[in-house]
């Protein structure tokens, strides 16, 4: 099929990737791409989940330092697991929303910097949920580099494993455009037991992208916006093994 150029405002362009079956099982296969007609996302602007743990205070959290496997010295109760939402987005403002859990949200930002929002939530064990990630630029054809990375605690080590990564980062470190986000999505094909670390509880299906368009391809062709839609399914066993154990592979 294809796709129009990026500068027509009413364009959606949408590329579905179907995650990897749970447990081990056979990959599912690759989705269509197709057009869908319809406006621009709109970014949530308020937080409305319920913070849980010790880094969160006054309804915002410290950043765990990334890569570390920090104890959280206020664990999550009975029944449920604990996750960590950290995004970004230079060049603009982006949202993550989980159904019947509640919406995260960055301070707009217009530079290149990239500022780290987290918020630690605790989910229900055995729960499936909605997901959408939305990023979108803060000055009209400057596009945004949208970051989102969720990670699940494992008490047992303490461990925490990666569940999910989304960014769209043009070269050299630029702007999200549709290089990128093709790039992004044949990276995010390489889920083992549809989720980065086979070691952890949770997993994501139904991944797909979507933008309402951007600057035509003279015009270096970023995106204004950048969507991220993905089921994630909170499994109930408990996690056993450190990040990236053998012991977690299909076999």
């Amino acid at each position: 099929m294809t796709i129009k150029a990026l500068g027509m405002s009413t364009t959606t362009m949408l590329l579905a990737l179907v995650g990897c079956a749970s447990g081990g099982g056979p990959a599912a296969s690759m989705g269509n791409v197709g057009l869908v007609a319809g406006p621009a996302p709109t970014v949530i602007t308020s937080t409305t989940v319920v913070l849980a743990g010790a880094r969160c205070t006054a309804g915002s959290c410290r950043c765990r330092d990334p890569g570390h496997d920090d104890e959280e010295s206020a664990p999550p109760p009975v029944g449920a697991k604990r996750f960590e939402i950290r995004m970004s987005a230079a060049g603009g403002s982006a949202s993550f929303d989980l159904s019947e859990v509640g919406q995260v949200a960055t301070l707009p930002a217009t530079d290149d910097q990239e500022r780290d929002t987290c918020a630690y939530i605790d989910i229900p064990a055995g729960s499936l949920h909605k997901a959408a990630f939305v990023a979108r630029e803060s000055t009209r054809g400057q596009g945004v580099l949208p970051h989102l990375q969720i990670a699940e605690y494992g008490p047992k080590g303490p461990f925490w494993y990666d569940v999910i990564a989304v960014r769209c980062e043009g070269a050299a470190g630029g702007r999200c455009d549709r290089t990128a986000a093709e790039s992004w999505s044949v990276e995010a094909r390489q889920r083992k037991r549809g989720r980065l670390d086979p070691c952890g509880s949770a997993v994501v299906s139904r991944l797909a992208w979507e933008t309402s368009g951007g600057q035509a391809e003279r015009d270096g062709g970023l995106f204004r916006d950048f969507t991220a839609r993905f089921d994630l399914e909170v499994k109930k066993f408990a996690t056993q093994f450190a990040p990236g154990s053998t012991e977690c592979l299909p076999k």
